[in-house]
């Protein structure tokens, strides 16, 4: 699959608090591809204000973008992708349970 495919479909990805797809919103800072893999960069980390409420504040959301992403790529087909911080490179996929 295609850099630009795999954008197509991260575009019916909503962030919960604003409603904007994440592609537009800018969330969606890189996508890497090949024959057999995806790895997409999320900027997650520099759009989250510093400090431990602001952080605590974000979680739910980007645990919500990350499982919607996750459904997209799955019902796409998509078997082995990543997705990353794209500043701390903190992997939300795949990992713990914690994302399904």
């Amino acid at each position: 699959m295609k850099e630009k495919e795999v954008l197509e479909l991260l575009k019916s990805v909503k962030n919960p608090f604003t409603e904007v797809d994440i592609v537009r919103e800018g969330l969606v800072s890189k996508v890497l591809t090949n024959d057999d893999e995806v790895v997409i960069y999320l900027a997650f980390a520099r759009n989250t204000p510093p400090g431990p409420v602001s952080r605590a504040l974000a979680w739910p959301l980007q645990i919500k973008i990350v499982k919607d992403i996750v459904s997209v790529l799955e019902k796409a087909g998509i078997g082995k992708f990543e997705i990353l911080d794209d500043t701390t490179l903190q992997r939300y996929y795949p990992g713990d349970d914690q994302w399904r």
